[in-house]
């Protein structure tokens, strides 16, 4: 047991990285101090050591990429706002630019005369107008003045609603309840 009061879950991330990064360049640093391998058993044990520092490395360059990037102080925050702001301006200032020189090259294009004025409407003049027929009302027009006179047709006659007609000639085998139209009397039937 050591004494050491950090353990592995106390570290945080980036001091876990920092710490397997320092102790691959130990690892490396001790490895160049080695004496060159005299015989295959030495030479196959540095280059597993070698391949094992080659591994930690990468092992530790892959959880830099994936880490999140250190959270940014106010003063960057606010310079980051400030950056967005004026890019998100500028941009609309030349697009809206770009739209006007555009329809200001259309108008020059296509020149519209100018619409005609319209003239003033002259005041009505209210008259009598049964004054402006000759003869009105003396002649008969054939139109009915008169309800009393005018013919009606009789109101027709409601057509009876289809009924509902379950068929009983055998209802304990009958599987399906029909509709049919009842007899009707007014149709002649037959």
């Amino acid at each position: 047991m050591t004494s050491d009061p950090h353990t592995a879950e106390s570290y945080t991330p980036q001091e876990r990285r920092a710490r397997l990064r320092a102790f691959a360049d130990r690892m490396l640093d001790h490895l160049e101090d080695l004496a060159p391998p005299q015989d295959v058993p030495e030479l196959e044990r540095t280059v597993r050591i070698g391949l094992l520092i080659e591994r930690l490395y990468a092992r530790v360059d892959i959880a830099e990429r994936r880490a999140p990037p250190p959270p940014l102080t106010p003063e960057q925050e606010a310079a980051e706002a400030a950056q967005r702001r004026a890019e998100h301006h500028a941009y609309w200032v030349d697009r809206v630019n770009g739209l006007r020189l555009m329809r200001e090259a259309e108008e020059a294009k296509t020149l519209k005369p100018a619409p005609a004025p319209v003239p003033a409407l002259a005041p009505p003049v209210y008259s009598d107008w049964t004054q402006d027929f000759e003869g009105y009302g003396d002649e008969d027009d054939d139109l009915i003045d008169d309800l009393s006179d005018e013919v009606t047709a009789p109101a027709p006659k409601p057509e009876p609603p289809l009924a509902r007609v379950i068929d009983t000639q055998d209802p304990l085998r009958a599987p399906v309840q029909y509709w049919r139209p009842p007899e009707r009397p007014d149709y002649g039937g037959g």
